[in-house]
């Protein structure tokens, strides 16, 4: 693996990028697939979320081969939101985009002859906690944070919905891997389980003093059909995709902790301390390394001597025992 900070005016942004969603490129006909994972992963599209309520989507590239063909365009600006774009997310077996703002709107976009529209929109007028789509991409979970939570098709139809009460917030919300149970993260430490028919079936106190702001496991997000016959087509020396035979589920804490567990009941998980704050965490597609994205703590007492302190960003890399690898500096503070 690589690990590099690019540099350079073209990388900028004139506004706040609050999120990014990415997916890997698939072919349009059907006669194209399956598809070469490894392809699939090399090449693909960016969606970014700003403060100024602008979707960005934008096509990427991890190889060096110039004979691959790009598309006709390679950069598009989503306009429809209100507020700041919160949330962005991917349906990579249907090639849509679900989008989140500030005010609780939600868009579901789609590509059609080369052009971007809004499919969906949903707006209840309240803020969104997460926005998932389930692994074969055919249902959508959606948890506000005023306790509702919400499972849809991919074309709109409302299956189930249900209130939580709580007296803290829902901060994230997951699908479990065979997509038969959903998962949600709360404010206090909570993990609340339910199925996929809206039943509750389990309420695990994870910690006590720590809040949840989200969870994943290291598994692909969408089932993609694989073909072995193109390996030939990727580039040279990539690892196979590891198989894991029991993913992990992987839970990041307010406090910078990221606890890697064999399910939501686990009662001996291994413990990652990051020691960053404002953490993003993801697995790479392979499964088998962590990147846990934040600002680095300084261990000072916060008064009006040290408020001043420029922190650097950090991103982490660890293996599925939560062994630390790598730190890649970055020059953003």
């Amino acid at each position: 693996m690589l690990a590099a900070v690019e540099h350079g005016p073209i990388l900028c942004s004139d506004s706040n990028i609050l999120c990014l969603s990415w997916k890997g490129r698939v072919p349009k006909s059907e006669k194209d697939k399956p598809v070469c994972r490894r392809r699939y992963y090399e090449e693909g599209w960016l969606a970014t979320g700003n403060g100024r309520g602008v979707v960005g989507v934008t096509f990427t590239s991890s190889h060096c081969r110039r004979d691959r063909s790009t598309p006709q365009r390679i950069n598009f600006n989503l306009r429809g939101h209100n507020s700041e774009v919160v949330l962005v997310r991917w349906n990579e077996p249907f090639q849509k985009l679900a989008t989140c703002d500030m005010e609780g709107g939600i868009f579901v976009w789609i590509q059609y002859e080369g052009r971007w529209s809004v499919e969906l929109v949903n707006d209840r007028g309240a803020q969104v906690s997460d926005f998932t789509w389930s692994h074969d991409g055919t249902q959508a979970l959606i948890a506000y944070r005023d306790g509702f939570v919400l499972v849809g098709s991919v074309s709109g139809q409302r299956h189930w919905s249900s209130e939580i009460n709580l007296e803290s917030q829902i901060t994230c919300g997951i699908w479990t891997p065979d997509d038969q149970q959903v998962l949600f993260g709360t404010a206090d430490g909570q993990v609340i389980v339910m199925d996929c028919h809206g039943r509750m079936l389990a309420h695990v106190l994870l910690h006590e003093s720590d809040g949840i702001v989200s969870m994943s496991w290291n598994c692909p997000d969408f089932l993609v059909e694989d073909s072995t016959e193109s390996d030939t087509d990727s580039d040279d020396n990539i690892l196979p995709l590891v198989r894991r035979v029991k993913p992990l589920l992987t839970v990041t804490f307010l406090s910078g902790d990221i606890s890697l567990m064999n399910n939501y009941d686990d009662l001996s998980p291994a413990i990652i301390r990051s020691g960053l704050k404002d953490v993003e965490a993801q697995w790479c597609s392979q499964g088998d390394l962590l990147a846990v994205a934040g600002m680095e703590k300084h261990g000072l007492p916060v008064d009006t001597a040290c408020a001043s302190i420029m922190r650097n960003a950090l991103v982490k890399f660890y293996n599925v025992q939560g062994e630390h690898i790598y730190t890649l500096e970055t020059p953003a503070q």
